[in-house]
Order: structure tokens, then C-alpha cells, then sequence
């Protein structure tokens, strides 16, 4: 019985370890299969350089094969670029349109350098066995496309949306105060459109979404409501004219009517609300041809010069002494140089860029409106605003002439007219001190004479004309030398000079005759 149990457990024994033993050499085996497959893999893959996209892989309708990133990116770009040239048509409704090509819009690939970065790495990343496969469907002419979605974005579409437009959409319209018969009338404001950028680019991108033909088209623009920045509710309560004040151009140039007429548009229908300051220059600036102004005559220290939008004084005056019977606090004010013809001393408003400026602060408890019109040579400012002041309280303003200032120089001009000519040009101003009194009176009595303002205002020299045309050159550049002395008496001897130097040329001509 033991020797056939030993001979059993013997016989178990050699099976056991010949399992193992086979066991071993399975896994051997195994081992060297799956070294030699890695080895493979490793060698397909070492066959293929990593920054070179495989054959047959195509990102959209672009074939990148063979290529680094750089180049397929200028490949997709290049494709792109050729339908970029298709044209958008915006319907903005009733009939309006504006156009654009995908070029101007900023036609675009969404996430490009992401879908280039896949496709560099296709075949090459993730499992060996995955990568090997790839690589062997690349090389029996299988191909890989990686899908793209065109776009736009907000910021590329802006600026060409707008600039087509802008011009294309219906302006909000201020509500506006004015006279009819004597009465304050209000002239009920309209919504305008704006155009919503986000939206609009959203449209676009649905348009050129999944199933786009590559075809130019229509997309409908998506306008927002803009209501108007003066509304028919913030005039309700503005039922009364302050203070007007009317001035007359009629018989500036033409140049100067435009510059006052454009003046006063920039500044008609402005609302202001209590405590609120207002620049007259920066309402009226920028003075340019595009922003309604010519050039015509202005002051510039004693002189009269071409300025462009000269004459826009007169604007600031005529709304200076508007605001002055409204009651209305001026915080800066500066007179002209010189005398202006259209009001008395003193009451006058003189702008200048970067110099001189009128500003004014509504210091009531209630908005104030400001209507201004120019026509048929009257400009006159309307200061609408609700009356808080007593029945029976006037306010007039007077203007003083404290000491008048005589032309003490004259000045000697060069005319191209003959030698020996002189004339008076010009007389000469008078210059000025003056003073602005505001007289307050209550049913016809005197209550108060308060200073407004002292203005100075300089003479004009007097302006003489000399000669200084001659055939002789030098007699020419001598009368030139004496008048830039501005010394009377050396123009007269240079004027006596030559023409006793003429008179001499003609005793010895006779003389030779």
C-alpha cells in the first residue's frame, strides 16, 4: 500500500513539475512574442518622423500629408483664402442691405491649431498597436479627415459692420422743445435701431455652420432698440422760456453764415440736468470741414485773420447773453480782443481751442433745454426751463463804458503801388475798458445793480500805405528796409532819396541829348 502510494505521489510530482516547466515556457515564449511585436511596433513607428503629418489625413477639404505643422496650417490657410472672396449680404428689413466678403469679415478656421496639432499626432500617439494600425491603413491608401467648422468672431466682423451699416439705420430722434404762437411746444422723440454685433457674428457663424456650401449668402442682422437720449418725459416738466436772445448775421460772407449756422446746430436741443456743467468749445470743437465749419475771419490779437470757424463767436455770444437772462450761473467767460459789431461792450462770449472758453452750470433745481436756430441772418438761443421766480422780477443788463483807449501807433504797410505813394488805410480803433451791471427790478422797482463783468478791449493801430513798386530793384529793397523800421521819417528820406536820384538820371539824359 506505501509503495503504491509513493509511487503515486512521485507520478504527481513529475506532472506538477512538468506543468511548471510548461508553464514557464509558455510564458517564455509569451515574453519573446510580445518583445518581438513591440520591437516591430517600435520599428514601424521609428519609420515615421513625429512632426510630419502621415499620408492620407486631410483637415477639411485640405490634403496634409507629409506635412510639418507650419505647412499645413499655410495649406488650410491658403484654402480658406479662396473662398474668402464670398460675398455676405446683411438684410437689415425694409429693403436695406449692406454688404461684405468673408475676407472683410474675418472669415476664420475654429481651433485650427488644435485640429493641426491631431493631425500631427495621428498615428503617432496613444496605443502601439492602435498607432500600428493607422500606419498601415495610411500606407495601403486609407485616408483621415479631421473635420472644421468656419467662423467669425466679434471683434473681426466690428469694424466693417459698422462702417456699412451705421449709415444705414434709423437715428433715434431727442424729443424737442420749441415756439408755437408764443407757447412752449413739445416735439415728441423716436426710437432709433443699433446694430447688436454679438448676435449678428452669431448668425453669421450659423450660416456658415455644418452643411455650408462654401457659397456666399444672406444673413439677416440683428438690430437692437436705441431709445433716444431726451425723451417726451424728461421735457414735461420744461414749460417755460428763462431767457432769449437773438443776434443778427446777415450780412457776414458766406463762409461766416455757414460757421454761425453750423454753430448753433451743434448746440440746439441740449438738455442739461441740475448741477451739470457744459463746455461751449467742446460742444461746437472739433473745428473742421467735416464737422460743418469754413474758414473766415476772426480776431487774433489786434489783427483780422482767416481762421477756420471764424465768426463762431458770434454763437457763444448770442447763448452768453441767453443764459445771462435765464439766470443761469457762467463759471468762464472771456471778452474779444477787439470791439465786436453785433453787441454792445461787454456782453460778448469769445471762444478760442485750448484758450478761451464759455461755460456755463445749471445752478436750478429742474433741467434747463437749450433751442438754438440761424435763418435768414437772425440767430437767437431759447433757454426753456421751469419757472421758479417771482411774478413781476426782470432782469435787464446794461453795458458801461468806463474809459475809452486811443490808437497810439500807426503802423506802415508795403503796397505793391509806386514809389512816393502814401495814404491812410485805415484810422485806427478805439479800444476800451467796459463794464456789464445786471439790474434786478420788482414791480418796477430797482432791487439790486450787480457787476457782471469788466472787459478790456485794445485799439487798433492806424494803418498807412507806402510804395514800393519800381522797375529799379534797388529802389525797391530800399523803401522795403525804411518801412520795416516802422520810422516815419526814414521812409520820408528814403522816398526823397530816390527821388532826387531819378530826378538827377533825368538832367543828365537831357543833358546828353
Amino acid at each position: 500500500m506505501n509503495r503504491k502510494k509513493q509511487k503515486r505521489d512521485v507520478r504527481i510530482k513529475k506532472a506538477r513539475r512538468k506543468a511548471v516547466i510548461c508553464g514557464v515556457c509558455v510564458a517564455a515564449a509569451a515574453f519573446l512574442v510580445i518583445i518581438f511585436i513591440n520591437s516591430m511596433l517600435r520599428r514601424t513607428l521609428e519609420q515615421y518622423e513625429p512632426d510630419i503629418i502621415i499620408d492620407g489625413v486631410f483637415i477639411g477639404d485640405t490634403d496634409v500629408s507629409g506635412m510639418t505643422a507650419e505647412e499645413a496650417e499655410a495649406a488650410v490657410g491658403a484654402d480658406t483664402e479662396q473662398i474668402s472672396g464670398e460675398l455676405i449680404i446683411f438684410d437689415l428689413g425694409d429693403g436695406r442691405e449692406a454688404r461684405a466678403t468673408l475676407k472683410e469679415l474675418g472669415l476664420s478656421v475654429k481651433e485650427l491649431d488644435k485640429i493641426i496639432g491631431q493631425a500631427v499626432d495621428y498615428g503617432k500617439k496613444g496605443s502601439r498597436v492602435e498607432a500600428y494600425k493607422i500606419l498601415k491603413a495610411s500606407e495601403k491608401g486609407e485616408q483621415k479627415r479631421f473635420p472644421i467648422q468656419y467662423q467669425v468672431t466679434e471683434e473681426s466682423v466690428g469694424e466693417v459692420l459698422l462702417s456699412r451699416i451705421d449709415g444705414l439705420l434709423n437715428s433715434p430722434q431727442n424729443a424737442a422743445l420749441t415756439q408755437q404762437d408764443g407757447v412752449s411746444a413739445v416735439i415728441g422723440d423716436e426710437p432709433g435701431e443699433a446694430l447688436n454685433l454679438k448676435e449678428t457674428a452669431a448668425e453669421l457663424n450659423e450660416f456658415l455652420g455644418e452643411g455650408w456650401k462654401k457659397e456666399g449668402g444672406r444673413v439677416q442682422a440683428v438690430l437692437d432698440q436705441v431709445q433716444a437720449d431726451i425723451t417726451e418725459e424728461d421735457l414735461q416738466e420744461i414749460t417755460d422760456v428763462l431767457g432769449t436772445y437773438s443776434t443778427n448775421y446777415g450780412t457776414s460772407s458766406e463762409a461766416r453764415k455757414k460757421n454761425v449756422e453750423s454753430g448753433a446746430g451743434h448746440i440746439d436741443g441740449i438738455l442739461i440736468r441740475p448741477g451739470e456743467e457744459i463746455s461751449v468749445n467742446e460742444l461746437l470743437s472739433p473745428y473742421t470741414p467735416e464737422n460743418g465749419y469754413e474758414n473766415a475771419p476772426s480776431y487774433a490779437g489786434n489783427e483780422v485773420v482767416e481762421s477756420m470757424g471764424g465768426g463762431i463767436c458770434q454763437v457763444s455770444t448770442t447763448l452768453y447773453n441767453a443764459l445771462l437772462y435765464a439766470e443761469i450761473e457762467i463759471t468762464e467767460r472771456h471778452e474779444h480782443s477787439m470791439m465786436v459789431g453785433y453787441v454792445d461792450p461787454s456782453r460778448d462770449a469769445a471762444i478760442a481751442e485750448g484758450l478761451k472758453d464759455l461755460k456755463f452750470r445749471n445752478n436750478l433745481e429742474n433741467p434747463i433745454y437749450i433751442e438754438g436756430t440761424a435763418a435768414d441772418g437772425t440767430l437767437t438761443f431759447n433757454i426753456y426751463g421751469k419757472e421758479s421766480r417771482v411774478s413781476g422780477r426782470t432782469v435787464e443788463y446794461e453795458s458801461e463804458t468806463v474809459e475809452m483807449v486811443e490808437p497810439d501807433e500807426t503802423d506802415y504797410i508795403a503796397v505793391d503801388e509806386s514809389i512816393g505813394t502814401m495814404y491812410t488805410e485805415s484810422e485806427g480803433k478805439q479800444g476800451r475798458s467796459a463794464r456789464l451791471w445786471k439790474v434786478v427790478t420788482e414791480n418796477g422797482e430797482e432791487i439790486s445793480r450787480d457787476i457782471i463783468n469788466d472787459s478790456y478791449y485794445l485799439a487798433t493801430d492806424r494803418k498807412v500805405a507806402v510804395g514800393t513798386a519800381s522797375e529799379d530793384a534797388a529802389e525797391t529793397e530800399k523803401m522795403k528796409a525804411a518801412i520795416e523800421t516802422q520810422d516815419l521819417e526814414k521812409i520820408e528820406k528814403a522816398m526823397a532819396e530816390i527821388a532826387e536820384s531819378r530826378a538827377q538820371a533825368d538832367e543828365e539824359q537831357q543833358g546828353e541829348l
